[in-house]
């Protein structure tokens, strides 16, 4: 940072000797052009803002005592220095009264000067420090402040959804508002944003918070808070009529661009209603998105949804006869003809060129994976709990709305079912040790969007072969061992009674709270208030 310095005198050769006195620049100073007297000091000041100023003790009009009591009154900020041919011990007491940093006398030495300039940065610094540190904790302040005003909207979500009004949440400025609209932002790549803020949820939510309550304005004071049991989910509450949330919702996607943000959908309830309604507004705001296309794109969605048909989707499900087909394929071991049949049945395989709605692919997928359940179940149990891991992944992939992902978990799930035994061993020492790198990553970087199809494509791999070949070397799969890495560590992280569950369920890489504690429920046998209760 360079700081300007403005000298006053009323001597042309005082003035000069000063400006030439020291390379200015090397000391990263700005010497400004030197005032004659103080009243043009007075002048400069609101247009220069110098930082540090010398001034003469004697000088007409106004003197240098003068000017000192001055800018002690009216610019406290600004380092001043006087200079004086006399060695007077009263002016130089004044000084000091006056607020003056130290006392030169004339003629002035270069090494006089570069003392008392170092004296002035040090003292600048010090409160350009002390400026960081009070930005810094105001900040921290902001974002606990925050965090914690987005716990109680979120429980007002959810104890609406459970059954509990508004009045019996602690949301006090719920009776400021009579009719509000509402408007929900769903981030789909929110593990990846989170990367770019070190996983600092606080950081990354209050973030993206601010750039909304930019976007908004004040007009109508809005509420604008982050779901804590889905950190992807931001919604807005204000006063505000349709045209103007359409307006709002398409700034939106322009400011979380796709190249920044991934996919975005902001869903937009148009009906107005009571705060102590915002359960109810949510449920329909949640029915909305999943009408959303399955693709890498943003979308602009209305609460409630047009019914006139122009604007629904026609739906798309898995024939009557596919389970007794789909049986009769795995029974008589043809692979291709297999995947053909999921793949290419209501062209599955293209689901993400936005052609099939959100729950669509659910639908679809759902009776897929169902078919595939059962028939582990009656033919090959000892792989359930293989089939139960493959379904929570392709349940994971399609939130991220991720066909590439869905597609290989779902072959996985079907090679799965077919291995007879061949490719038990390796011989290949670099395959061994790309897939010891691949540990060694998840277990440092677990936090991360972690993807076996991302994993593949990093170490050119097929991601049924590499998930194979993982299992076979560590005796689980790489979505096992990534998930019992979470779960350990979120327990770890549990023993900090500070640390609230939904944090620690985004610091460990879920931004769904509700999907985290299944999880952990799953591999830990017990939920995760449960845990921390039994520790406590």
């Amino acid at each position: 940072m360079k700081y300007k310095v403005l000298a006053a005198d009323d001597e042309f050769w005082s003035r000069e000797n000063i400006r030439s006195l020291i390379p200015w620049e090397e000391y990263s100073l700005e010497f400004l052009e030197p005032a004659c007297d103080g009243e043009e000091v007075i002048e400069r000041i609101p247009e220069e803002h110098p930082d540090i100023i010398l001034t003469d003790i004697n000088m007409p009009f106004l003197s240098g005592l003068e000017l000192l009591q001055k800018l002690q009154t009216e610019y406290p900020d600004i380092v001043t220095i006087a200079i004086s041919g006399y060695d007077d011990f009263e002016k130089v007491k004044g000084v000091f009264v006056s607020g003056g940093l130290d006392y030169l006398l004339k003629p002035v030495g270069k090494e006089e000067m570069v003392k008392v300039l170092t004296k002035a940065l040090g003292v600048l610094e010090e409160r350009e420090n002390a400026k960081r540190q009070d930005e810094t904790s105001r900040i921290q302040e902001h974002k606990l402040s925050s965090f914690l005003e987005d716990s109680e909207y979120s429980a007002l979500l959810s104890g609406k959804l459970y059954g509990q009004s508004a009045a019996q949440t602690h949301v006090s400025s719920t009776s400021t508002f009579s009719e509000v609209a509402t408007l929900m932002v769903k981030f789909y790549n929110i593990t990846e944003i989170a990367e770019r803020f070190d996983h600092d949820n606080l950081q990354m939510s209050w973030k993206i918070k601010s750039c909304l309550k930019e976007l908004t304005g004040d007009a109508g004071n809005p509420i604008i808070f982050n779901n804590s049991n889905k950190m992807s989910e931001f919604l807005i509450v204000e006063t505000a009529d349709a045209k103007a949330l359409k307006t709002l919702a398409d700034n939106i996607l322009k400011e979380f661009s796709m190249e920044e943000y991934g996919p975005v959908s902001v869903a937009i309830h148009e009906q107005t209603s009571s705060l102590d309604d915002i359960g109810t507004v949510y449920r329909e705001l949640i029915s909305a998105l999943v009408t959303r296309p399955f693709s890498r794109s943003h979308c602009v969605l209305l609460c409630p949804e047009d019914k006139s048909g122009e604007n629904q989707t026609i739906g798309k499900s898995a024939p009557v006869h596919m389970e007794t087909e789909l049986y009769h394929l795995l029974e008589t071991g043809q692979r291709s003809e297999t995947e053909k049949l999921i793949f290419k049945t209501c062209k599955f395989g293209a689901c993400d060129d936005g052609t099939w709605s959100y729950l669509d692919v659910k639908q679809y997928v759902g009776r897929i994976t169902g078919i595939l359940y059962r028939y582990v179940q009656e033919k090959c149990p000892e792989l359930t709990a293989q089939a139960e891991e493959a379904m929570d992944n392709i349940d994971y992939y399609m939130k991220c709305l991720n066909a590439p992902s869905l597609f290989a978990a779902l072959k996985i799930l079907l090679n799965s079912l077919w291995e007879n035994g061949e490719d038990k061993e390796s011989d290949s020492n670099s395959i061994v040790q790309q897939v010891e790198q691949i540990h060694k990553y998840i277990e440092r970087s677990y936090h991360e969007n972690i993807t076996l199809t991302a994993l593949a494509e990093e170490y050119h791999m097929d991601a049924s072969y590499l998930s194979r070949i993982f299992s076979q070397k560590y005796g689980e799969t790489i979505i096992a061992f990534l998930t019992r890495i979470r779960m350990e560590k979120a327990a770890e992280l549990m023993k900090d009674q500070d640390k609230k569950l939904e944090t620690i369920s985004f610091l460990v890489g879920y931004d769904d709270y509700n999907y985290f504690s299944r999880v952990f429920r799953k591999k830990m046998g017990s939920s995760p208030r449960e845990y921390r209760n039994n520790l406590v």
